[in-house]
């Protein structure tokens, strides 16, 4: 059984692999020259990420988040791909 300090470690670990990805999407989007909008949108999220109560968060909270993540990466995949840009990472990252 895990105590509520592993629990809340492990959350946050899920939840900085989302703030990660969405960090770096808009540090690769401004560096492109990409719409500032979008480029602002996702710093909005990263911020109200960073506000997360790990201790408040539930499982399912975190499946909510990770799936939005992923439906948001999946309609940036888009932007990329329309705008030529190729891969976020250039290598394989685990």
């Amino acid at each position: 059984m895990r105590g509520a300090r592993e629990i809340g470690d492990f959350r946050r670990l899920r939840v900085d692999s989302c703030l990660r990805l969405i960090q770096d999407v808009s540090r690769r989007l401004s560096k492109e020259g990409s719409h500032p909008r979008i480029v602002e949108q996702l710093r909005h999220l990263d911020e109200i990420l960073s506000l997360i109560d790990f201790h408040a968060v539930t499982d399912s909270d975190l499946e909510r988040i990770e799936i939005s993540t992923n439906q948001l990466m999946r309609e940036i995949g888009v932007l990329f791909n329309h705008q030529g840009l190729g891969s976020l990472y250039e290598d394989t990252r685990h």
